[in-house]
């Protein structure tokens, strides 16, 4: 079982570096970023413990400097533990946005305690902090909004973080999905 484990963890991790090498980015097997650490305003990355960030993709994509990485926490202890796996990219831009959290209904089943109590909703996104901006990165990121993703803005940071977690070609598409939001984004945030 353990053999089976680390060599479908490998071969994940083979395929996300093709996939990086492919789009002109590089590849970690590993965190070279300390990505618990760097992103730590964030609610995920403040859920739980024993957070775990590998197979990271990261360089610029169409502009956009980003990071791509599988993720994933542990909440609870003892034989209530549960193992929790994200798919998260983050991209690091020069826009000034106003901090916003929306959490996706259709990930209700991971929902951290700090999001349980929504000011808002904006179609399946349950809004915790930043209802009246809130629905320029719903638009900016619709694509998104059929799948367990939540997205947040702190500072300059955008993270989109699949409750699902993608598979390699899947991250690709995600990535180049993200870009185009973040595009929307930077025209929404020059035109206001």
């Amino acid at each position: 079982m353990l053999g089976r484990l680390g060599w479908s963890r490998r071969r994940r991790a083979g395929k996300c570096a093709r996939i990086a090498n492919e789009m002109g980015m590089r590849f970690s097997a590993d965190d070279p970023f300390d990505l618990t650490g760097r992103y730590w305003g964030f609610v995920l990355t403040c859920a739980g413990h024993s957070a775990l960030a590998e197979n990271v993709i990261y360089g610029r994509c169409r502009g956009w400097r980003l990071r791509a990485f599988d993720y994933s926490f542990e909440a609870g202890h003892g034989q209530r533990r549960l193992l929790r796996r994200y798919s998260v990219i983050v991209a690091d831009t020069d826009l000034r946005l106003p901090d916003v959290l929306m959490w996706n209904a259709a990930d209700n089943e991971h929902i951290p305690l700090t999001v349980r109590r929504p000011v808002g909703r904006l179609g399946q996104w349950l809004v915790l902090t930043g209802m009246n901006y809130a629905d320029v990165p719903a638009r900016a990121f619709a694509d998104f909004a059929d799948e367990p993703v939540n997205i947040q803005i702190n500072r300059r940071s955008v993270m989109l973080c699949s409750a699902d977690r993608w598979k390699p070609a899947e991250f690709a598409n995600a990535i180049i999905r993200t870009v185009e939001g973040l595009g929307k984004l930077r025209k929404a945030s020059q035109a206001g």
